[in-house]
């Protein structure tokens, strides 16, 4: 496993996240959202928990097979699991201001400014549902909703989708700036970028300053909010269990139980996710754990993004990735 980010609870809880702070928009005060930053997955169905019902269907720095062979993939394509995804909402995974709402993807592309060097882009998004640039945005607030593709898989054709990447740059003169090295999509001082990278290049995305985007999010979860969030299960068969591993390596670990519902856990303790920069490809790369409890008190480790098959790179390795569990906050 590479090199970790470990979180854990505090030793005092701070527990003003659920009410204590406040924003004052046009005059008038209005809670902060329930959802803690980065807890948020990025799409949803409208009244659902963001991300349930949904798969990553090419994973970060994987080969995106039939769409792109020969590329890796820059971002994360989420996709429904039982429909076409058009007409999703899409949402913010954290606080910060749109800096960018523009471009034919096909559709819009909206990309959130966090922090200095640390940007969220959310691509094929419907063009009048869209935010202006300079709008603030929260943690789990809507954005916009998934612009209708074609339905064909082929060259320069696509299911509807949301493309979704995290990086560390807007402009980059060797990506999309003044110099871009690879003329995909977008091209010259073109905020959006190409959304792949040749496997061919001596660089990974990761070098770049793409970064894995769900080991990004997860692992920027403050652990103070832990104790507001609920793990939700994202099974397809309700009746499914899950094991729970005695560390979160499964060359290492011993099975702690079998057969635990997912209606059985009562909390997360603590996450342990991958490093985002990680250079690894295919969706082997992902390294997403949670320790949970359940309700007789067994503590363990399960894997929250799990590589799957449903889409595989030309080298046979898995491209797609299942978030069996995912987060919503306690009181929603």
């Amino acid at each position: 496993m590479p090199e970790a980010l470990r979180m854990t609870r505090r030793s005092v809880l701070v527990m003003a996240l659920a009410g204590a702070m406040a924003q004052r928009v046009n005059g008038q005060v209005e809670p902060e959202s329930p959802w803690p930053d980065w807890a948020c997955a990025p799409i949803g169905w409208a009244g659902e928990v963001p991300g349930v019902g949904f798969r990553i269907g090419h994973g970060f720095a994987c080969e995106n097979t039939w769409f792109a062979a020969g590329w890796w993939h820059t971002g994360e394509d989420w996709y429904a699991l039982a429909r076409d995804t058009a007409g999703a909402s899409v949402y913010a995974v954290a606080t910060g201001e749109v800096v960018y709402a523009d471009f034919s993807y096909p559709g819009r592309v909206v990309i959130v400014q966090h922090a200095d060097n640390l940007f969220s882009m959310y691509g094929h998004l419907n063009p009048d549902s869209v935010p202006a640039q300079g709008t603030q945005v929260m943690a789990g607030d809507q954005i916009g909703t998934v612009f209708q593709q074609s339905d064909v898989k082929g060259p320069g054709q696509a299911p509807s989708h949301l493309h979704f990447e995290i990086r560390d740059f807007l402009v980059r003169d060797d990506v999309n700036g003044n110099a871009p090295q690879h003329g995909v999509n977008c091209g010259f001082q073109c905020p959006p970028g190409p959304g792949y990278w040749p496997q061919s290049a001596s660089t990974h995305p990761a070098d770049l300053g793409w970064r894995n985007p769900t080991e990004a999010a997860l692992g920027r979860i403050d652990p103070a909010s832990l104790p507001a969030l609920n793990l939700i299960s994202n099974l397809e068969d309700l009746g499914a269990t899950l094991t729970l591993w005695s560390q979160p390596d499964l060359g290492m670990a011993e099975i702690v139980a079998t057969n635990v519902f997912p209606r059985n856990l009562t909390g997360v303790a603590e996450l342990r996710i991958g490093a985002p920069d990680t250079t690894e490809t295919s969706a082997n790369g992902y390294h997403v754990w949670a320790m949970v409890v359940t309700t007789n008190d067994t503590e363990g480790w399960l894997r929250l993004a799990v590589p799957s098959t449903s889409e595989v790179g030309s080298d046979n390795r898995p491209s797609s990735v299942d978030r069996l569990l995912l987060f919503a906050p306690v009181d929603s």
